[in-house]
């Protein structure tokens, strides 16, 4: 798997943004703003399958039987999002990237939620919803 390497600084992914929001924009803009979104969106796949490998390694213990999928939210849906939500910035677009578990019930749903709040994995816990 090849890793995206990032082309753009976040000003310019915000800029990428705020140009695809638009109705009328030139070519040149449309141009920019589309090879932005498209390394920005493929910066989001490299974590997204490495924490499905994470996810569907602890499942095999707790509920061989769970499925497990992912997913990259296609151009047209971000774009749509954009437009749909004046005050969204691109840069901060929280759902680009998703991973979805189903298990037999809601004990093995707990299990994993607690394998993952006593791991020692490199990442930082900024919210927690139930």
């Amino acid at each position: 798997m090849k890793i995206i390497e990032r082309e753009y600084s976040g000003n310019q992914v915000k800029k990428a943004g705020k140009i695809l929001k638009k109705a009328a924009v030139s070519q040149e803009e449309r141009e920019f703003a589309d090879k932005v979104l498209t390394n920005w969106r493929g910066l989001h796949f490299y974590p997204i399958n490495t924490f499905r490998a994470t996810l569907t390694k602890k499942l095999k213990t707790i509920d061989p039987d769970a499925l497990v999928a992912q997913r990259l939210k296609r151009t047209p849906s971000i774009v749509s999002k954009l437009v749909r939500f004046p005050n969204m910035s691109l840069a901060l677009m929280q759902d680009i990237g998703g991973l979805r578990a189903v298990l037999k019930n809601l004990s093995k749903v707990r299990e994993v939620e607690g394998s993952y709040l006593k791991s020692s994995i490199n990442h930082e816990l900024v919210n927690h919803k139930d």
